[in-house]
């Protein structure tokens, strides 16, 4: 009777470990094929799994991860949440130019109301744009394509450099952003800006 206590707390708090971080298959091939990798956890270099540095689709099972092309979290990132139920069969669905992943960490969830604010000049300055949804065109809606600093109020969002959330996109989490490199990119430039979806 011990034993089997046990085992159900034990697979209740492993349930409630897996909600908490999230889950992600890793696929070498398109179409959830070849050599596989599981992942509950960030891993600095997938190298040390025993994982081709070749990946091709995706399987989210819970939570939002991102995939870097370098290892130790550095380089372009690919955003892999729950916006198309988790499945993503081939690379180009995350708008990858090439299959290399060498490292994977999940994104922080956040619980409280999405918000953010975007700033044309660093430091929170000039003209400023307040969102609590998807833009798909921020020059449409704003007459805004450029932001140089970002404040992250509530959720975690992914900006995208081209409108309708294509091309590099980075992905910011819970904090004030006082650059465009304090969330990696190169320049300003911002097209579109959406939710992350954690369910």
């Amino acid at each position: 009777m011990c034993v089997s206590v046990h085992s159900k707390l034990g697979s209740v708090l492993q349930r409630a470990f897996y909600r908490s971080t999230g889950r992600v298959t890793l696929f070498e091939q398109r179409n959830f094929a070849g050599r596989r990798l599981d992942l509950s956890s960030d891993c600095q270099k997938l190298s040390e799994k025993n994982f081709p540095e070749r990946c091709n689709s995706v399987q989210v099972e819970n939570g939002a991860w991102v995939g870097y092309e370098n290892e130790n979290f550095r380089g372009r990132q690919y955003l892999w949440d729950m916006s198309a139920q988790g499945e993503y069969n081939s690379c180009d669905k995350w708008c990858a130019q090439v299959d290399r992943i060498s490292s994977v960490r999940s994104v922080k969830q956040d619980n409280s109301s999405p918000r953010a604010q975007l700033f044309e000049r660093a430091g929170f300055s000039g003209k400023k744009a307040e969102l609590q949804d998807d833009i798909p065109n921020l020059m449409g809606r704003f007459s805004m394509n450029r932001a140089a600093s970002i404040r992250i109020l509530g959720g975690a969002w992914v900006v995208y450099q081209e409108p309708n959330y294509r091309g590099p996109h980075y992905v910011l989490e819970k904090r004030d952003y006082n650059n465009y490199s304090d969330w990696g990119a190169q320049a300003s430039t911002v097209g579109s800006i959406r939710r992350v979806r954690f369910n």
